[in-house]
């Protein structure tokens, strides 16, 4: 089966878990058969007048047997809680590591809400359908197998009558196999465009506000909201049809029961042990063959789950490297070109840039500032054609992850925090310099922000960055640049963030460490401009 070869990495993982959490459903399923034997030995006990303490030794085993059962199914539910969140934390921390190796073409082109939503979702829905199936089948098996010989042993005919029902059953779910898939892959998929379309009531409610167009944005959220309910009516219809013919089957196979279970009684060849026994046994076979038929419905289900997280995983990753350099001395744009589908944005582009120096890249909106920098930064390094060169090194040879991580620091314009302290924020969890941290934010004017905050840089950024200004998540994202100290700096135009006073220290601050420094700066002023060694007009 397709998601049992994809969940295979983690079932493997925790299969002593896993082997433990069976058996021991299987011992509570035995516990059950046996039981049910016992109750038809008791009823035909007492029929039979048995003495009193017949009655008292049953009760007496009845009870020990079930409190067992209870403690089994206590310490099972435990194994399959710890599996089920180990197992689905780790699938998706795989889809999102994935994800975070994809282009960057790729990700700007996707709805995040909808990304999130399939890989938060789905690998759950993966993970607890392999615990449960694996637990279920080899139960339902027993409570097939074990049942059909007690009861072949009791009367044939009942039980051959019972397997035409099963068979029955397999070609219901081959005639629904297609239409059951279709059904619920259209419902799963519109769901998911739904939360997006709700998702994009609460990220665009600024911009909803200040245009007025409450009325035409929630015209979006109708319609796929009606697309939900066309496919979840769809979805419900099949599946009632589906289930429909699971009872009517059910409801044929119990009169079968009735009817020749009763005569057997009246003519004396079944005790009322025998046939409580026989009835029991008689449902619990149907019960497992009710659920394997049900099975094929679960597993189409599921199978929408498998095929869309597996087209996030079938994504070709970006190529990275494995070498690393210790240093950044010049990087070599050589015949570089680069467009957004058909929209060309760098055009033979050859430049070089060198350590030591300070570089200006200025040109009007549109021209390809950014793109050429994300070009530097290896993002879009499986798209672009020409070559880049790190150190007379191929970028697809390097290891850009880690050199972006060690070597190269970036401030953007439009900065985006996270969703913690401003410290975290310019560091991301390692220790930092306290001598150095007070020398910039001195230099970039913040000591009296930072001052004014409750906890310093302690304080806390949330979610949407909206208890600080823009300027000052740009003076952060200097901040975490200067902080780093890295061999290349890229800063996205600084000065929008800066006064013309703190601009100019800023500036002469990065000439005067840029001799072990590549420093490129993206901006239309010229007083910076004036202070660069080289200058590159887009």
């Amino acid at each position: 089966m397709k998601i049992f070869k994809f969940c295979s990495k983690y079932l493997k993982k925790y299969q002593l878990k896993l082997v433990i959490y069976v058996f021991i459903g299987l011992l509570t399923t035995l516990i059950g058969i046996i039981t049910t034997y016992l109750i038809g030995i008791f009823l035909d006990t007492l029929v039979m007048a048995g003495a009193r303490q017949d009655v008292f030794n049953f009760a007496l085993f009845f009870i020990s047997l079930n409190i067992l059962k209870v403690l089994l199914g206590y310490l099972s539910t435990l194994l399959y809680i710890k599996m089920q969140i180990n197992m689905g934390n780790e699938l998706n921390v795989d889809a999102i590591s994935h994800v975070q190796k994809l282009s960057l073409s790729f990700i700007n082109q996707t709805d995040t809400s909808y990304l999130n939503q399939s890989v938060n979702n789905d690998s759950n829905e993966l993970v607890i359908f392999c615990i449960t199936i694996i637990q279920n089948v080899v139960i339902n098996i027993v409570m097939l197998v074990a049942p059909f010989i007690i009861l072949l042993s009791m009367n044939i005919m009942i039980a051959i009558i019972l397997l035409i029902f099963i068979v029955a059953y397999i070609f219901i779910y081959r005639a629904f196999k297609k239409p059951l898939h279709e059904a619920s892959f259209l419902f799963r998929e519109s769901q998911s465009h739904f939360f997006a379309s709700l998702y994009e009531q609460f990220q665009y409610i600024k911009l909803i506000k200040i245009n007025g167009v409450q009325t035409e944005i929630n015209q979006r959220l109708h319609k796929s909201f009606d697309d939900l309910k066309t496919t979840a009516l769809k979805d419900q219809k099949i599946n009632y049809l589906f289930s429909s013919l699971d009872q009517f089957i059910g409801i044929g196979a119990q009169m079968v029961l009735f009817i020749i279970g009763g005569l057997q009684v009246l003519n004396g060849n079944f005790t009322i042990g025998m046939f409580t026994v026989f009835s029991i046994y008689f449902n619990m076979m149907l019960s497992s063959a009710r659920y394997f038929f049900n099975l094929g419905a679960i597993y189409q289900s599921k199978l929408v789950s498998f095929e869309r997280l597996n087209q996030i995983f079938e994504q070709m990753v970006e190529t990275v490297g494995n070498e690393i350099i210790d240093s950044i001395e010049n990087i070599v744009l050589d015949q570089v070109n680069f467009a957004y589908g058909d929209k060309v944005v760098i055009q033979q582009a050859d430049m070089s840039f060198e350590k030591g120096k300070l570089y200006v890249i200025s040109g009007s909106n549109g021209k390809g500032k950014s793109t050429l920098i994300n070009l530097l930064l290896g993002m879009y390094i499986d798209e672009k054609q020409g070559n880049i060169l790190y150190n007379g090194e191929n970028i697809k040879l390097l290891d850009m992850v880690t050199l972006r991580k060690e070597l190269i620091g970036f401030s953007e314009q439009e900065t985006s925090l996270v969703q913690d302290t401003i410290k975290y924020n310019l560091t991301f969890g390692k220790d930092v310099d306290e001598e150095k941290l007070s020398f910039y934010l001195e230099l970039l004017n913040m000591h009296e922000f930072i001052g004014e905050l409750e906890s310093g840089i302690g304080s806390f950024i949330n979610e949407k960055n909206t208890n600080i200004s823009g300027g000052e998540k740009q003076k952060i994202s200097i901040l975490k640049v200067l902080l780093k100290q890295p061999d290349l700096m890229i800063f996205d135009e600084p000065s929008s963030a800066l006064d013309a006073q703190t601009t100019e220290k800023f500036i002469n601050h990065l000439s005067s460490i840029k001799q072990d420094k590549m420093i490129i700066l993206i901006t239309h002023d010229s007083d910076i401009k004036a202070c660069a060694d080289v200058v590159i007009e887009l």
